[in-house]
């Protein structure tokens, strides 16, 4: 039978804590990369690390990796690519499917941009223990896997 429970606390939910750190740092994220003059949002910076850790992949991956609709993959890479930072190259096997690849510009933007948030990270961890990261980049894994 399944456990009731009686009051809900945000305080003590891992989901409403790891949203609201993450909607922190994405908003802290878009304001420096705005006051910077990087024309790149936070998810458009998602999308750029996937293709910068791995040049060339399909639109389709990201779109899994990301967990984002097709619609609005579709949308962030149109924008990425009318920027200059991405191209998209019809597939070998399937010319529907669309590879990705950063462009020198992308590759150029991306190295200022990944030292900013970089930054950004390094002072929202300020003061805790490295122990303690550690131990919670694992819960967080392991929270995201238990769903999928």
């Amino acid at each position: 039978m399944p456990r009731r429970v009686s009051k809900y606390s945000l305080d003590e939910s891992l989901g409403h804590l790891a949203s609201n750190a993450s909607r922190a740092v994405l908003k802290q994220i878009n304001q420096e990369l705005a006051r910077r003059g990087f024309p790149i949002t936070s998810d458009q910076f998602s999308v750029i690390v996937h293709v910068w850790d791995q040049n060339g992949q399909p639109q389709y991956m990201l779109t899994e990796k990301l967990f984002k609709d097709k619609t609005t993959m579709a949308r962030l890479i149109a924008n990425l690519e009318s920027l200059g930072f991405v191209v998209r190259v019809p597939g070998q096997r399937d010319a529907r499917e669309k590879n990705v690849f950063l462009t020198e510009k992308g590759r150029d933007m991306m190295s200022q941009v990944a030292d900013l948030i970089t930054d950004i990270l390094e002072e929202a961890q300020r003061g805790i223990d490295p122990e303690h990261l550690r131990i919670c980049k694992d819960v967080l894994r392991r929270f995201h896997r238990n769903l999928l």
